[in-house]
């Protein structure tokens, strides 16, 4: 109904953006900047969120983040309120285990910050270290030049930029020097929005990163499908029947796209807004896949669509315009 046309849903009649969702089974939240801003939950979210269970509609957490373990974020939903299980939290952890098993990966993966996802990795059975080596009072490029590289290292891991020491890079960077230690990511958003300030993401490092090695990194979050484990190929949740909710337009709205999903951008405090629009006035063809279907500016009007009754008028044509598109039906009538 919207595809690709970042129409206002505050600006269109409330019945047509519930009759819209009336073909929504499935809702993907993303969590920093939707659902909450560190330990706090964004005013209204925990019940637009838990009122889309109450309606019957199934709800996924599904996030990049990567400071708390998996178990550790779903006790976060569930302390700020949130209505989900636990096998309803989904974070990159998964993504990059699922990858490094199909790879047969035995050796060891440095990971650069993010301790939630180097406690996963390990519970996972995979020898995921973080960096132990600094300079000291040593001079910094004398120790660079006399730097021990562990030959078992086979995988180098951006995890999480804030906290990010300047030797961990130079660390990482060296080791990726070698071509066959693998280069992964867990995101390419350069930075995350707190309030009006910024901080560095897994992007920003990845890419700079990238710069030094002149090698891509692996995405695996979102816009990776694989953060999804297998619900997708299980046909668990249908495409054309998901919403993807998020904040950023490189990792949730591209996320939506290649998955085929309806996609929701919601906030401005970003810049995913303007991007958005930029692109679609733009209208080049292959970075349409960044422009969602719809927005909004926070994730709490979401509720006031949840609880508008769908005319009945509508309901029976739309039921009419089905029954008019598949011939079995048709056979049957």
């Amino acid at each position: 109904m919207f595809k690709r046309s970042l129409s206002l849903l505050d600006k269109l009649p409330k019945s047509k953006v519930a009759e819209w969702l009336g073909g929504i089974d499935t809702v993907i939240c993303s969590t920093d900047g939707v659902l909450w801003q560190e330990n706090n939950p964004i005013k209204g979210s925990v019940e637009a969120f838990n009122t889309i269970k109450a309606k019957g509609k199934r709800s996924l957490i599904v996030t990049n983040a990567c400071c708390l373990t998996t178990s550790e974020l779903f006790q976060k939903a569930k302390c700020l309120g949130f209505n989900v299980q636990e096998q309803e939290v989904l974070n990159s952890a998964g993504a990059v285990s699922n990858y490094l098993t199909e790879r047969k990966f035995k050796k060891k993966l440095l990971v650069l910050c993010g301790d939630g996802i180097r406690k996963d990795l390990q519970k996972a059975g995979f020898c995921a270290m973080a960096n132990d080596q600094r300079p000291d009072d040593r001079n910094r490029l004398e120790w660079v030049r006399n730097l021990v590289l562990d030959p078992d290292v086979g995988a180098v891991l951006v995890a999480r930029a804030d906290g990010m020491e300047t030797n961990q890079m130079l660390v990482a960077c060296n080791y990726l020097q070698n071509p066959k230690v693998l280069f992964l990511t867990t995101s390419m958003d350069g930075f995350q929005t707190l309030g009006k300030t910024r901080v560095p993401d897994a992007g920003a490092v990845a890419a700079a990163i990238e710069v030094i090695v002149q090698r891509k990194a692996t995405v695996l979050g979102k816009p990776n499908p694989r953060i999804l484990g297998k619900l997708l190929e299980s046909g668990e949740i249908k495409p054309e029947r998901t919403l993807m909710i998020g904040n950023s337009v490189k990792s949730d709205i591209a996320f939506a796209s290649i998955c085929g999903f309806q996609s929701l951008l919601v906030g401005g405090d970003n810049g995913a807004f303007d991007e958005a629009e930029k692109i679609k006035k733009e209208g080049d063809e292959k970075m349409m896949k960044l422009v969602p279907d719809t927005y909004l500016e926070s994730f709490a009007p979401f509720l006031e669509f949840l609880c508008t009754e769908v005319k009945a008028g509508n309901e029976k044509d739309k039921k009419a315009q089905e029954t008019k598109n598949d011939p079995v039906k048709q056979q049957i009538k």
